[in-house]
C-alpha cells in the first residue's frame, strides 16, 4: 500500500500544521498523518518506533526548552491496584481508557523489612525515579508509615 522509508524521504512541518493518528489495532500500528486533505505526509510506525519516537521527542522538547502547551482536556487516568498483604502488589494505570506503562515506586513499611533490604529498595526506587516522583518518594522515605516494623534499623537516618 505504501513504499518503504528510501533515502530522501523527508518532510519540512511549519507551527500549525495539522497532525492526525490513524491506529491499526490489529497489527499494533500508528500511522502519523502530517499535513491536511491536500498536501499529506504520512508515516505508518509499529509500537517499538513509536515509543522510540515518543521518548526522543520528548527530550527533544525538553532540551529545547519547549513549554507544554495547556490541555483543555481533562484526562481520565485510572490506577487498579491489587495487593496482596503477603506478597506483591500489582498496578495498572489507564489513560483515557488505554493501558499505559508504568513504573511501579511503592514505599510500604510493613512487617518482614531488614534494614538492608529497605535501603536497597529505597535506594532502587529513588535511582529510578523522574524528578517529580523523586521529590515525593524523598517525603516518603523522611519518615515513613509503619517505620517501626523494620528490623535493624537502630539509629540510622531514613535518608
Amino acid at each position: 500500500m505504501f513504499e518503504r522509508l528510501t533515502i530522501g524521504a523527508w518532510a519540512i512541518t511549519a507551527e500549525g500544521c495539522p497532525v492526525r493518528v490513524v491506529l491499526d489495532g490489529k497489527e499494533k500500528l500508528a500511522t502519523l498523518i502530517l499535513g491536511d486533505r491536500h498536501r499529506e505526509f504520512e508515516i505508518c510506525l509499529d509500537t517499538a518506533t513509536l515509543t522510540e519516537v515518543a521518548v526522543q521527542s520528548a527530550h527533544a522538547l525538553h532540551a529545547l526548552r519547549v513549554p507544554r502547551p495547556t490541555d483543555n482536556h481533562e484526562h481520565d487516568i485510572e490506577a487498579v491496584v491489587v495487593r496482596d498483604p503477603d506478597g506483591a502488589t500489582e498496578v495498572r494505570v489507564f489513560v483515557d481508557g488505554i493501558e499505559t506503562a508504568t513504573t511501579q515506586l511503592t514505599v510500604d513499611a510493613g512487617a518482614g523489612w531488614t534494614w538492608e533490604e529497605w535501603t536497597r529498595t529505597r535506594d532502587n526506587n529513588l535511582a529510578a525515579a523522574t524528578p517529580a516522583a523523586r521529590q515525593l518518594l524523598l517525603e516518603a522515605y523522611a519518615n515513613p508509615p509503619g517505620s517501626v516494623h523494620i528490623r535493624g534499623r537502630n539509629e540510622s537516618a531514613w535518608l
